[in-house]
């Protein structure tokens, strides 16, 4: 019979909205709620009516700022009524039940599906590293339960006494690992710390003192100890013996339709018993593989306070600190002044006449850009060497390219002096040469300065006809013609 998958078999348990209320932005309210409602019922898990709305409103003002829904009380700011809404939804998701036995006996139940589900969400809340010292007494009483005489004989064992003690194995197992994997928790947390940390001082005092003095070293500690590994390995073998055994998973199989009063057949109860004990044969021999996982955290945690401590002795120090207080004193007392005017002043003596001080990611060294390798082959080479082609190539584009050499030429000819102003109705240009330059100094009219053969720099502003009322009648724009070309009007202003 094929397994059916673990979203089937908890549709089977719990209702659809079971988990609703831990999806809402009030999840805390819910929580809590559950929370102090199993705390406080009784021996038979319950409570009274009365009561429970008392929690609940209690909760309610322990979370102020909790965003509720309209279906949550949202719409009322009655203490009393949150409550009682709050209430219905969480016999809506199932998490209590109501119990009236008479019209003045009102209860509240806890179900029996919230219990698992408080439960683990308590273990991962757990911050206490205490309970891992339960670590070395799990593995010790897993290692004497195998390794005693007929651990998994089935000739010393009843069925269900196989069974039980199987199901035990596996349970006691998976805590070791759940315990393993709380110490790896814990270790990453110190690591985060150690991230954080502010000084040289707090570094070294984690990492020789909190780390390594903290009660999450004893799961590790014991792995360490002499003879645990072999004992682990040893275990392992009389797991794998009776995964071997036809004879053991049989008497697993009986005792398995005795636990289920026959509701499955022996070929069911057969492949239950060979999956039994080959998870318990992987959890045992994922011990040792996750404590050389917990080695290289353990690994990873040393390396990284060395690091820190290098960086917060060697590289950042107290220097940055003393110039920065140096910068400060300087600024409060020279504020307003010029570098220029600093020099007579005792400890500025600058070297530079103009200075700039960076910090920040502007202090650090930028990354030199390479250049990537030019193509200097000249197109259309003639095979037999003969460059006289080519070099009339780039003679006849150079004579055609549009360059700010083209624009300044004509500047200085048309405006000698800065704030001149001229209009194409006012000049005449005749040849091509000419427009191309008149074309450079549209092109270049927005950079930022061309220079002239005297390397003055020379900047220019073009002003269109069409800015005016003439743009709205295009067919009335003037025009005037240049070089054998009808352009549109346009003056030229010298600006520099």
């Amino acid at each position: 019979m094929e397994a059916l998958l673990l979203s089937t078999r908890l549709g089977r348990s719990v209702s659809d909205g079971f988990f609703r209320p831990l999806a809402r932005p009030s999840a805390p309210v819910y929580i809590d709620c559950a929370d102090k409602l199993e705390q406080s019922a009784d021996e038979s898990g319950q409570l009274s009516h009365a009561d429970a709305l008392v929690l609940i409103r209690e909760v309610l003002s322990e979370h102020p700022s909790v965003q509720l829904a309209e279906d949550e009380g949202a719409g009322t700011q009655d203490l009393r009524q949150r409550a009682g809404t709050l209430f219905n939804r969480l016999l809506e998701a199932r998490w209590i039940a109501d119990r009236r036995v008479s019209l003045d006996e009102h209860w509240v139940l806890i179900t029996p599906e919230l219990r698992p589900l408080l439960r683990l969400l308590r273990e991962l809340a757990a911050s206490e590293a205490a309970e891992l010292k339960d670590f070395a007494g799990t593995i010790r009483s897993v290692c004497k339960t195998l390794l005693a005489e007929g651990a998994l004989d089935p000739s010393h064992l009843s069925p269900e006494e196989m069974r039980q003690t199987v199901k035990e194995l596996v349970d006691r197992v998976g805590r070791a690992i759940d315990q393993l994997h709380a110490v790896e928790k814990l270790i990453l947390g110190f690591e985060e710390r150690q991230r954080i940390s502010p000084t040289a001082e707090a570094t070294l005092r984690v990492f020789y003192s909190e780390f390594y003095e903290g009660e999450h070293m004893v799961c590790y500690d014991v792995l360490q100890q002499g003879g645990i590994t072999a004992r682990l390995n040893l275990s392992r073998a009389v797991v794998q013996e009776a995964l071997g055994n036809p004879a053991a998973k049989e008497r697993i199989a009986e005792g398995l339709i005795y636990h289920r009063q026959g509701r499955i057949d022996s070929t069911e109860a057969y492949a239950m018993a060979e999956r039994m004990l080959g998870i318990l044969d992987r959890q045992l021999g994922s011990i040792s593989a996750r404590a050389q996982i917990i080695d290289g955290r353990i690994a990873d945690f040393a390396r990284l306070s060395a690091e820190r401590y290098r960086y917060q002795t060697e590289l950042r120090g107290r220097r940055p600190e003393q110039v920065k207080a140096f910068m400060q004193a300087a600024n409060a007392l020279h504020a307003g002044a010029k570098f220029s005017d600093l020099a007579s002043q005792p400890g500025m003596a600058l070297r530079s006449p103009s200075a700039e001080i960076t910090f920040g990611r502007d202090a650090l060294s930028r990354p030199r850009k390479t250049r990537l390798p030019v193509e200097l082959a000249l197109a259309g080479m003639p095979e037999d060497g003969d460059t006289s082609l080519a070099q009339d190539q780039i003679r006849q584009r150079n004579l055609y390219a549009i360059t700010p050499q083209r624009a300044a030429r004509l500047i200085e000819e048309l405006l000698p002096e800065k704030g001149a102003t001229v209009s194409t109705a006012d000049f005449h240009l005749r040849t091509e040469d000419d427009l191309f330059d008149l074309l450079a100094v549209l092109a270049f009219e927005r950079s930022k300065g061309t220079g002239d053969h005297r390397g003055r720099a020379l900047q220019w502003r073009i002003q269109q006809a069409r800015a005016g009322d003439a743009g709205l009648e295009p067919e009335n724009l003037p025009a005037d013609v240049q070089a054998g070309h009808r352009i549109e009007r346009f003056s030229i202003e010298r600006t520099a």
